[in-house]
């Protein structure tokens, strides 16, 4: 049977840790999309938190902005022909072909349009044929966008905004990448574009053109085998170089430009970034402005430069499994630690640990490894094992103060109830100098006997109860403890568990007797009232050592103390009765009040087992056994 019991007992100390690794295992099991959307979510905040890095040189943008739109609504005040055609959208292509002769000559060595050319041109046949003899003059230098859409149409279920015949047929060399991108569930547009052009391509064939990255670099994408590819962000919006198309129209901007040979070898990418033209995408950095989408074609083609691609692992078969046993493993290692506070702190440590390596994974290695739900999982386990140990702590305090208040005061019970660590050598046999208090009942014999004649033993059972009830209040305001009752005496401490000096001790078993004094002249007071025989009572006080701690058999245990104070005390009681006097302390106690109280030296007496000593009796005003205003 003691092994069923063991395990019992490992299952009931464990169950917190038990019950959470069940629920990671179903939770993670059942919100696999979930999880990989928290650890895109946490590549996210990688690459936020990693900051803006360096965009390879010659990837520029020539940007539709809204300085751009600006100056031209006021292109009817220039005197250049070209820039008056730009008062209405959309502009004249032969803008567009300007753009492209003066990019070539400024030494640009592609230019990819992230615009449309599906339909004809609202400026005439002539516009379209403007553009189109310039895409011949450059068809080695320039690529021009389309787009798929989902729809009945001629590509298995998809319709393909292509050029504009005038424009397909300039050349047969001309070439077109496809402008489309698949946002993640989240609306957030994290792989390249590129990649949705060959699983369009895959599952279509080659009516669907590649990407705009790879036809400009004439590179397809890589086929991932690792993990899924993710665009390596560069920053916010503007990152990477952008120029107004302004700069470009403008004859004196355009001179300015072509001098500073920042085009030479460029690859530029034409596109709308004004917010008018709503091609602006949730990404990593875009915050709630957005990233306009010739920027992410921007950046993949910036990608491809630098040889760089974020790979995202995925999650393995039996991950919710793994996180599982992991959050069993951690648990179980720091349960050993009774404290929350350290356990939390392993955990929180180890958490912000594993979010940092990940951090260096995406930003130095471009590897996402499923470290947030890792960190997350630590997380957790260290929260529930804190919990669950401040929980179990709280638990044990309770415990230990409703023990210990049966015997010592509220506050001294509470005092070792939040040190549950120091309990066990509070508690454990000690040799301490307390003072010892000890109350006795005159008569008490006689009275029980008289009542037990009378059939009133409930009685006689209710007066003891309510004066043992005064008397352990009294003790426990001076933060004493009661140590046991033997019938009608009362045997309190002052000293231990928790140590004081012996004058505070002193003090405080003074103030208890005058106070259970003045307590039980205020019962015989109700008692007289109601017909009943007052009590008188014997009051005694020594100090010396004793033995203090649990002392008892395996099945019964007590805390109480034994020793030379205890056997003073009760050979004292003997005394005070013999000279009739109520509070009666030995040699050390007075010596230890240093004539703060008004004492009556009563002699010298033998001591059974103990030196003959010198007596002493406090000095106070009774009212029940004496006349008002005596001493006794």
């Amino acid at each position: 049977m003691k092994p069923v019991s063991g395990v019992k007992h490992w299952l009931k100390t464990n169950s917190a840790i038990l019950i959470l690794s069940g629920g990671i295992a179903i939770a993670a099991g059942v919100g696999q999309d979930a999880l990989r959307q928290g650890e895109l979510w946490f590549t996210d905040w990688a690459l936020e938190f990693s900051g803006p890095r360096r965009v390879p040189n010659k990837v520029m943008i020539v940007a539709i902005d809204d300085f751009s739109l600006q100056q031209a609504a006021n292109a009817d005040l220039s005197n250049d022909p070209a820039l008056q055609k730009l008062l209405e959208w959309p502009w004249p292509r032969s803008t567009y072909a300007l753009v492209l002769d003066r990019l070539i000559e400024s030494g640009a060595k592609t230019i990819g349009f992230d615009l449309l050319f599906d339909t004809p041109s609202s400026h005439g046949r002539e516009d379209d044929a403007v553009f189109a003899a310039s895409l011949q003059r450059h068809v080695n230098h320039v690529v021009l966008g389309v787009q798929a859409l989902s729809s009945e149409g001629p590509v298995a279920g998809l319709s393909l905004l292509d050029l504009t015949p005038t424009l397909k047929d300039a050349h047969p060399l001309i070439r077109r990448g496809l402008l489309n991108g698949r946002p993640d569930p989240d609306g957030v547009l994290r792989k390249p574009p590129g990649i949705t052009s060959l699983n369009l391509r895959k599952q279509l064939g080659p009516a669907v053109p590649p990407g705009m990255a790879s036809e400009i670099l004439k590179k397809p994408p890589a086929n991932p085998k690792t993990g899924i590819p993710l665009l390596a962000p560069y920053g916010p919006p503007r990152t990477i170089p952008t120029h107004s198309i302004w700069e470009l129209l403008e004859p004196k901007a355009y001179a300015a430009l072509q001098q500073s040979g920042k085009l030479q070898d460029a690859v530029v990418l034409i596109g709308p970034t004004a917010a008018v033209f709503q091609d602006l995408h949730r990404s990593v950095f875009s915050g709630a402005v957005g990233m306009p989408g010739v920027e992410l074609h921007a950046t993949e083609v910036a990608n491809h430069l630098e040889g760089r691609s974020l790979q995202f692992v995925q999650l393995i078969p039996g991950w919710n499994l793994i996180l599982a046993a992991l959050a069993c493993g951690l648990g179980l290692a720091i349960s050993g630690l009774e404290r929350p506070l350290q356990r939390l702190g392993i955990a929180a440590v180890t958490t912000v640990g594993s979010l940092l390596i990940g951090v260096v994974l995406v930003t130095k290695a471009w590897v996402v490894l499923p470290l947030g739900s890792i960190a997350l999982t630590i997380l957790a386990t260290g929260i529930v094992s804190s919990a669950d140990a401040t929980v179990k702590l709280q638990w044990q305090r309770r415990r230990l103060r409703n023990t210990l208040g049966r015997y010592l005061s509220p506050a001294v019970a509470a005092e070792i109830a939040d040190q549950p660590d120091n309990a066990d050598v509070l508690l454990q046999g000690r040799l301490v100098d307390v003072v010892v208090l000890m109350s006795d009942i005159r008569g008490f014999t006689a009275f029980t006997q008289a009542m037990t004649e009378k059939g009133e033993v409930h009685g006689l059972v209710n007066r003891l109860n309510t004066y043992f009830s005064e008397i352990v209040d009294a003790v426990h305001a001076q933060q004493g403890s009661v140590d046991k009752f033997i019938g009608d005496a009362t045997l309190a401490v002052f000293g231990a568990p928790l140590q004081r000096s012996g004058a505070a001790n002193a003090e405080a078993g003074v103030k208890t007797a005058i106070a259970i004094q003045q307590r039980l002249e205020q019962l015989n007071q109700e008692w007289i009232a109601s017909g009943q025989e007052p009590w008188a009572q014997v009051i005694v006080l020594s100090y010396g050592w004793v033995v203090s701690g649990n002392i008892g058999s395996s099945s019964r245990m007590d805390y109480t103390v034994i020793g030379d104070a205890v056997n003073t005390a009760s050979r004292l009681e003997q005394i005070a009765k013999q000279c009739n006097r109520t509070i009666v302390m030995s040699e050390a106690v007075a010596e230890l009040l240093e004539n703060q109280w008004p004492l009556d030296d009563l002699g010298e007496f033998p001591i059974r087992g103990q030196e003959p000593q010198r007596v002493f009796a406090l000095k106070t005003v009774t009212k029940s056994s004496q006349k008002p205003g005596t001493y006794t």
